[in-house]
C-alpha cells in the first residue's frame, strides 16, 4: 500500500487466531507469540529495525472503560517498550503508534512522550479517521510519528508536554474535518464535507444466497433490538466504527445494511436488513483484496479481529509520510 520496498524482521502477537491469520497472509515473516516484556534486550539489538509499529491494548485508554491507563496490567508491554528506547544501543529510526482515542489524555502518553524527548526523537501527532481518504467508515485513533534525529534533552517525570494534534498528513489530499470557533475538532458529531467521501456500494461484495442468509438479521432482532442499530444504505458514505462485538451487540458496534427502502420511513426486513460481512468490513477499513482469513476462521473470531484491527488505508499514508519526515 505504501510502495516502499521494505523487510518485515520480527512480528509479535499473544492471540492464537490473530497470528494464524498473520501467518495465513505473511507465511514469509518471522512471527513470535509471545509477551514481549519478557524478551531479552539482546534480541530486540539484533534484529536492527529501522521502524517499530506499536498498535498497544486499547482497553486501559477507551472512553467506555476504567481508563486506568498505566496502572492497568495490559499495558505493561507498552511500557516495557517505551523503557527499552532508552536502553537500546541501537535504536529503531523511526516509530509509529496507533491507539483509539482517549489514549491521548492518558498518563501513558506523557511517559511516552518524556521517553522521546529524553532519547531524542522528533515527534508529530495525530488524530485522523478515515473518512478523510474517501473511506466511508468512521475510526478516530490517535497516531503518534517518532524520527530519531533530535537532540536528547533533559526531561523530569513532572515535564508537562501540550497538546499539538493534528489533522490532516502533509504531502496528502485530505478532507478537512469540520472545526469549531474554538478549533475543536470532533469527527464523531461535527457536520463536514462528505460529498468527496465514495459510497459504501463501492465496498459491497457481491454475495451467494448462503452469504445472504447468513448475513440477515432475524426477526427476533429486529423486533428486540432495530431500533438502535446505526443504519445505512448502499448509497450512503458513512459507517459507524466497527468493533469486536459486532453482530454480538446491537448499538455502539458498528453499522448494518438496509438494501431496499427509504431508513426511517420503510420497514426494515428480514429480506432487505443484513449485516455487513467480514470481508466488506475489510474493504471499508482498506485492507487489500489480497487478504484473507484461512478457511478455519470463524466469522466471530473474523469479526473480533477486524474490530480490534486497524484501518490501513490511513496507515499507508503515515508510513509514507514518515518515511519522507
Amino acid at each position: 500500500e505504501t510502495g516502499i520496498d521494505f523487510q518485515v524482521v520480527r512480528a509479535f502477537d499473544i492471540n492464537t487466531v490473530a497470528n494464524e491469520v498473520y501467518t495465513h497472509n505473511f507465511a514469509e515473516v518471522p512471527l513470535m507469540q509471545r509477551c514481549i516484556e519478557a524478551l531479552p534486550m539482546s534480541m530486540f539489538e539484533a534484529l536492527k529495525a529501522d521502524l517499530w509499529t506499536m498498535s498497544p491494548p486499547c482497553q486501559p485508554y477507551t472512553r467506555q472503560g476504567l481508563q486506568r491507563g498505566s496502572d492497568d496490567m495490559r499495558s505493561k508491554s507498552f511500557l516495557f517498550l517505551i523503557d527499552l528506547l532508552g536502553k537500546l544501543q541501537r535504536k529503531p529510526t523511526f516509530l509509529l503508534m496507533e491507539n483509539v482515542v482517549g489514549f491521548e489524555k492518558s498518563d501513558t502518553r506523557a511517559i511516552l512522550l518524556r521517553q522521546l524527548v529524553r532519547v531524542g526523537y522528533r515527534f508529530e501527532e495525530y488524530l485522523l479517521n478515515p473518512l478523510q481518504l474517501g473511506y466511508p467508515n468512521s475510526r478516530t485513533r490517535y497516531y503518534l510519528l517518532a524520527k530519531l534525529d533530535a537532540q536528547p534533552q533533559v526531561c523530569s517525570d513532572s515535564e508537562g508536554l501540550p497538546a499539538r494534534f493534528r489533522y490532516e498528513v502533509p504531502g496528502v489530499e485530505m478532507i478537512p474535518p469540520a472545526a469549531d470557533c474554538d478549533g475543536h475538532v470532533d469527527f464523531e458529531k461535527g457536520a463536514w464535507d462528505h460529498d468527496k467521501v465514495r459510497q459504501i456500494m463501492a465496498f459491497m461484495e457481491d454475495l451467494s444466497d448462503d452469504e445472504l442468509a447468513s448475513s440477515r438479521l432475524s426477526q427476533n432482532v429486529l423486533d428486540k433490538h432495530g431500533y438502535v442499530h446505526d443504519v445505512v444504505t448502499p448509497a450512503d458514505r458513512r459507517t459507524c466504527c466497527f468493533t469486536k462485538g459486532y453482530t454480538r451487540f446491537a448499538e455502539g458496534t458498528g453499522s448494518i445494511l438496509q438494501t431496499a427502502g427509504v431508513v426511517g420511513t420503510d420497514p426494515m426486513t428480514v429480506e432487505n436488513t443484513r449485516y455487513f460481512t467480514p470481508r466488506e468490513i475489510a474493504n471499508l477499513m482498506g485492507f487489500p483484496a489480497a487478504f484473507y482469513f484461512p478457511a478455519a476462521t470463524s466469522k466471530r473470531q473474523q469479526y473480533r479481529l477486524l474490530g480490534n484491527s486497524l484501518s490501513v488505508s490511513v496507515v499507508a499514508v503515515l508510513i509514507s509520510y514518515l518515511h519522507r519526515m
